[in-house]
């Protein structure tokens, strides 16, 4: 299984592909026009530590200057959480003096389209 979503922000487009491996899920996230690699982020889904549901642990590497782990981070958990499973998620969005406006617009349309993402996600 392949997906592709996609969401308009701030004059850029984000794309977002999701990949099923098995039971697992690998996320990209980048913009269509400065795409890279800033940060991935691997989930793994276990048991909650307050005994109730499932939660997931997250292991981050991140290249230097970027930040992009928040947003990766988002999509990880809550694919792993979903799937019952490990998730991976790379994301790279970047905008040219970037606003803290433009950072909040861009955090509610990355949220928005992981909820339609996460809509297709199966254990």
């Amino acid at each position: 299984m392949h997906k592709v979503y996609k969401t308009q922000v701030c004059g850029i487009t984000i794309r977002c592909d999701v990949i099923r491996m098995g039971r697992d899920y690998a996320v990209t996230l980048q913009d269509e026009q400065a795409g890279h690699i800033g940060c991935t982020t691997l989930s793994a889904a276990r048991p909650s530590l307050t005994g109730r549901g499932i939660s997931a642990t997250t292991s981050v590497l991140s290249c230097m200057g970027h930040k992009d782990e928040e947003i990766a981070r988002r999509f990880s958990e809550a694919a792993a959480v979903k799937a019952k499973a490990s998730a991976v998620c790379t994301c790279g969005i970047h905008i040219d003096g970037i606003t803290g406006e433009q950072i909040k617009e861009i955090l509610a349309a990355c949220e928005r389209l992981k909820e339609d993402v996460l809509e297709g996600i199966t254990e």
